[in-house]
């Protein structure tokens, strides 16, 4: 086993309740030097937002160059025998919550396992506590084979990125920095004067010196404040440039990701993600203001305090050790509170948006008090976070606060002594006192610095991790000439990592004048279909071509630009109906709209709305039944002119009278493009041109009309 700060190093922290699985699979690869960012690993085992199985752990491992083999240990002796590199445990903490830790092994000598959670860090375990927590005794082995590749870590391009960000706000920091320089020096102006004050001017009784040197002293505190106000202006415009520019630039990435990603992330946690852009500003204020200004008072203030008398210069300087031993000591306490904080601050968030999104499941189960008691249990875990880090900032705060009483009270019997010894005057004494005064908060906030730089640099990585995953596909305008002929899937077989198979050796094709139905079980994989010929998912096995050709030569804006869909569960977007049918420029194509929807027959439904188009829907269609929604959608898919329609349970929530106006509807516009359908309704698919059915994950043909009920 490796020493016990190289386990440190290349334990990776899970950066989400259900990342747990991942950062261990990230600790592994990093014990042997290799490297994968947390996003790539989500995406390959299959990660949601329920966690990761073992299953899709050993299939991410196996594409990364990891041989792994599940195991079932028959006591835990086999842990301290038979297992000769690190592996992963599946334990139960609290005698209910699934998690996973890494066991680097048994230390002989000390008599306990060396166990790293991603959640809290490093740990030690005797066999007792270690058998308490793994009652299955299931475990992962991993080992690196020859196609395990080494990388070093990405520190640089971290560092890139992050500067990259704020090149263009350097000028305004330097000039900010510079301001913040003449303001420090203008600080020492009063201890200064105190000191002629008490020494030469007043025993002198000379009032013209005096008013003299009030007025310079009024000039010098005046002129203090109004660079401290630009010097807060420049950085209060970076700071809206800055943040403006990192949630674009991060938002922007964010919507290129693939649409898996979003499947195993919650709302909340991805808001919290944009929110922790203001951690990431202050420190950049805090590097450039604060720093900057504190190192100069400190170096100035001491060389100052040196001209007094060196005793009490060094005892000044004694600060910097005291308080940089506080900031190192509780350096890991502050760190890992504020990665609790920051992941039960998300988990709060997710918690929120889910049960508001689903209110009206809650009000109709009459499940408030239960949902109450959720919520309040999940926002007290994150109290109880901020609570313990809380504490952790009072007892640094008592120590910084009781190590500069003694110091200052040492340096006060210090130059009290010197007075009474005659060898330093009251005035330099009162300077003394004075300078020593701004001397220890500088001390005490560069001390702090670290665990500031922490805290953002938490925040970067939680963003950083987002902001650099793979785009989706390459940024490309779609071909205005792509004409669709035909679809077919041949043999095509797909599951989500660490899942069962979900369709297997899928056969299907459709051409352009044809209706296609599809029907099947609930959770057959229809939908899931659906999603594949979107290209939300790539198929495991098979072979997808588009006119007879592979259609991966056709690039994805061009082949989604193409389609049309009506998904089964339809999101419609605050606005007026008019921006719920174009996403676009609805000012600029309001006329066009309107037109269309006359055409289509959609008018007499529209035209009916409290506004008519500019009826304002509510947050996600709030104000509109099943079946209105419905018509929405499918009116903003035929409003793209598509070329192939993709329809999920398109009627489920219509009236008779409404379904049949869709079937004539669709039935109009077949000699035009290819449809689709998925529906659980026999008799819709009466009028295709053919159908299908998904039984036991594979697609079996159905001549359309004897299609069995």
């Amino acid at each position: 086993m490796k020493p016990l700060n190289y386990l440190e190093r290349t334990l990776i922290r899970q950066q989400g309740q259900a990342d747990c699985g991942v950062a261990c699979l990230a600790s592994i690869m990093a014990y042997y030097g290799g490297h994968s960012r947390l996003e790539r690993l989500r995406e390959l085992s299959g990660t949601d937002t329920q966690g990761t199985t073992l299953l899709g752990l050993h299939q991410a491992a196996q594409q990364l160059g990891l041989d792994s083999e599940g195991l079932q240990a028959d006591s835990i002796e086999n842990l301290k025998t038979d297992v000769s590199g690190p592996v992963i445990l599946n334990v139960l903490i609290d005698d209910r919550l699934q998690h996973y830790v890494v066991c680097y092994g048994w230390d002989n000598i000390a008599g306990f396992f060396s166990i790293g959670d991603p959640a809290r860090g490093i740990e030690h375990y005797t066999t007792e506590e270690l058998t308490a927590i793994w009652p299955a005794r299931i475990l992962l082995t991993l080992t690196p084979n020859a196609s395990f590749v080494k990388q070093t870590d990405e520190k640089v391009a971290k560092r890139r990125w992050l500067l990259g960000l704020i090149r263009d706000d350097i000028p305004l920091l330097a000039i900010a920095t510079g301001l913040g320089i003449v303001t420090a020096g203008l600080g020492l102006s009063t201890a200064i004067f105190s000191q002629k004050l008490i020494d030469e001017i007043l025993p002198r009784h000379d009032t013209k010196r005096l008013l003299l040197g009030l007025a310079l002293l009024a000039f010098l505190l005046v002129a203090r404040a109004i660079i401290g106000y630009l010097r807060g202006f420049l950085l209060n415009r970076q700071s809206q440039d800055f943040n403006n520019r990192m949630v674009n630039r991060f938002y922007g990435a964010l919507l290129y990701l693939p649409k898996s990603f979003f499947d195993s992330r919650k709302t909340g946690e991805l808001v919290a993600r944009l929110n922790d852009t203001s951690r990431i500003q202050r420190s950049i204020n805090h590097i450039t203001g604060a720093v900057v200004i504190n190192a100069l008072v400190l170096l100035v203030s001491a060389g100052y305090l040196f001209t007094y008398s060196a005793w009490i210069g060094l005892l000044s300087l004694v600060s910097i050790p005291l308080y940089g031993g506080l900031a190192w000591f509780f350096h890991k306490p502050i760190l890992d509170g504020q990665r609790d904080v920051m992941a039960a601050s998300a988990r709060t968030e997710s918690n929120y948006v889910d049960t508001i999104q689903g209110i009206d499941v809650i009000k109709t189960s009459n499940r408030e008090p239960f949902f109450q008691e959720i919520t309040t249990s999940v926002y007290s875990f994150f109290q109880k976070k901020a609570y313990s880090l809380g504490l952790v900032g009072l007892r640094f705060s008592l120590l910084a606060e009781a190590t500069g009483a003694l110091l200052i009270v040492g340096l006060m019997a210090i130059t009290s002594l010197l007075v009474v010894q005659k060898s330093l005057q009251l005035g330099e004494m009162m300077a003394i006192l004075t300078l020593t005064g701004t001397i220890l908060p500088a001390v005490a906030s560069l001390a702090l610095t670290n665990i500031q730089l922490q805290e953002a640099n938490v925040a970067f990585e939680r963003m950083y991790e987002y902001a650099q995953l793979d785009p989706e596909h390459p940024a490309a305008i779609p071909q205005a000439d792509f004409t669709f002929s035909s679809l077919t899937l041949h043999d095509v077989s797909f599951r989500f990592p660490g899942r069962p198979t979900l369709l297997d050796r899928v056969s299907l094709t459709i051409h352009r004048g044809e209706q296609v139905a599809l029907l099947g079980e609930s959770g057959s994989g229809k939908s899931t279909l659906l999603q594949l010929i979107q290209r939300f998912y790539k198929p495991e096995t098979g072979q997808i071509s588009v006119n007879d050709t592979d259609w991966e030569s056709i690039d994805t804006p061009t082949w989604r630009h193409g389609l049309g869909v009506v998904p089964q569960h339809i999101k419609l977007f605050s606005g007026t109906l008019l921006d719920n049918i174009c996403l676009g420029d609805t000012i600029g194509e309001a006329d066009d709209i309107i037109d269309f929807c006359r055409t289509y027959g959609f008018a007499v439904y529209f035209e009916q709305f409290p506004q008519g188009y500019f009826t304002l829907l509510g947050e996600d269609g709030v104000n509109l039944s099943g079946g209105q929604r419905q018509l929405v959608a499918l009116a903003r898919a035929l409003y793209r002119n598509p070329q192939l329609l993709l329809l999920d349970e398109p009627t489920s929530a219509m009236d008779q009278h409404t379904e049949q106006f869709v079937m004539n509807l669709l039935d109009n516009l077949r000699p035009q493009l290819a449809i689709l359908l998925i529906t659980h309704k026999p008799q819709l698919a009466t009028t295709a041109s053919r159908a299908y059915r998904l039984i036991n994950h594979t697609l079996h043909v159905y001549e359309s009309e004897v299609l069995p009920i």
